[in-house]
């Protein structure tokens, strides 16, 4: 055969085969499907859980989860309050996700190996980085880990919580007796009836604790914490259109802080020249028909909510804490986004 034709005819076939899965449609969500003939997002998040989740005296559920999830109904269903909110616990948010009562788990939940290879979930973004701390009594005197050999530690059961807790005490020397409580009421409930020496989970969430109490000096939050954890959204494995948008909304809101752009000047911002602005508010570009969204889609997820640095101010910062981790990646912090185009 001759070379040169058989060459031709190949790379014939190779350019036909790359325009028809160019011109394939992105997959379709059957979870976004759901959502759409349902008319809301309905997100999993703990209760009385600030700054991530929580209800206010009128019964409105505000905090960064809640945020986000908004967000969420803003890009998919173009309206922001169209959410539904579910309390869960440590011991129900799996079972509630994988069988289908919600369509994304947030929850202060942690990011780690097992539960995507042997629950059925997929991590689909980072709304804050934590690291798991440690609230004692003020009257035990205490001022390091190391001095809570003996200490009874409320804990949830089965948690990230525990058992990191039960590896640094296995490094470390020190013997901790878990007091296993599911319900995040009542395990703080039983920390302040004494039950409980020290009361474990992630920093932000005891600071936030702390602070709500009305003598905050009768607790000290110890200097040290355990680890580094990434918080945020997942979802069931096999919907990866889910995914992308879920994902994808979440580092929207991360790139609009990162461009200058903010629920106040969102729909001014179409007439900038950045191409990287015009493909984020969707006047450039396919990147919201690529995942079966419009090309508003993060514009509505901007005006309802906020930048993620207007996240951070309206739902973090007026409890005191630093942004630390949380801050851009240009400003010192793990929080970048990707390329949207």
């Amino acid at each position: 055969m001759n070379i040169i034709p058989a060459l031709a005819l190949l790379g014939g076939a190779l350019l036909s085969a790359a325009s028809a899965l160019a011109a394939d449609p992105p997959a379709a969500s059957q979870t976004l499907a759901t959502i759409r003939a349902r008319g809301s997002v309905v997100c999993g998040v703990q209760n009385d859980n600030p700054p991530f989740s929580l209800p206010d005296s009128q019964g409105t559920w505000r905090g960064l989860d809640v945020s986000s999830c908004r967000a969420l109904a803003a890009a998919t269903l173009g309206d922001a309050s169209k959410v539904t909110i579910r309390a869960i616990t440590g011991m129900t948010r799996f079972p509630a996700l994988q069988g289908g009562e919600i369509d994304v788990l947030f929850g202060s939940t942690t990011w780690t190996t097992t539960r995507e290879s042997a629950l059925g979930l997929v991590f689909a973004g980072a709304n804050y980085y934590s690291g798991q701390g440690f609230l004692v009594h003020a009257r035990l005197g205490v001022k390091t880990l190391k001095e809570l050999d003996g200490a009874s530690v409320c804990v949830p059961p089965g948690s990230t919580t525990e058992l990191i807790m039960q590896d640094w005490a296995r490094k470390n020397g020190v013997n901790f007796r878990p007091v296993v409580i599911d319900d995040p009421n009542q395990i703080q409930a039983t920390f302040l009836s004494g039950r409980c020496d020290v009361f474990t989970r992630d920093l932000t969430g005891l600071s936030g604790f702390r602070a709500r109490q009305s003598r905050p000096e009768d607790f000290t939050l110890l200097p040290e914490f355990i680890s580094m954890e990434p918080l945020g959204a997942f979802i069931r494995k096999g919907d990866p259109g889910w995914l992308d948008i879920v994902r994808w909304t979440q580092l929207a809101l991360v790139a609009a802080e990162q461009l200058g752009i903010n629920s106040g000047n969102a729909a001014g911002e179409a007439a900038s020249t950045n191409p990287d602005v015009r493909r984020l508010l969707g006047v450039e570009g396919d990147v919201g028909p690529s995942m079966g969204l419009d090309r508003l889609w993060a514009t509505r997820a901007i005006q309802a909510v906020g930048n993620y640095g207007e996240m951070w101010q309206r739902d973090v910062a007026p409890m005191g804490l630093p942004r630390g981790n949380n801050r851009l990646w240009d400003q010192g912090g793990l929080m970048f986004a990707p390329p949207l185009r």
